[in-house]
């Protein structure tokens, strides 16, 4: 990482965690240079159990997705959940 971006890097930190509001210049810019990543569970059903797979999908199609661990095992459970969401 070169002198500029961690220049850029520092002053996106300290202003997000002094709470100021970033720009869209800003938003657009910490995105397309720090990436944009959704981490993803997706649940397979083998052999009678189910196998949860783990991994960091790039939305910008730059770095790919990667996968940070192998498939564990994991327990269906049925909840009930409530949620408040904006009127």
């Amino acid at each position: 990482m070169n002198d500029e971006l961690k220049d850029f890097e520092q002053e996106i930190y300290k202003k997000i965690i002094a709470g100021e509001e970033l720009s869209d210049h800003e938003l657009s810019a910490a995105t397309c240079c720090f990436g944009v990543n959704e981490e993803v569970r997706t649940i397979v059903f083998l052999g009678n159990k189910y196998y949860a797979i783990e991994c960091g999908r790039d939305l910008t199609g730059r770095r790919g997705d990667s996968f940070g661990n192998q498939p564990y095992e994991v327990l269906k459970v049925t909840r009930t959940v409530t949620d408040c969401v904006p009127v």
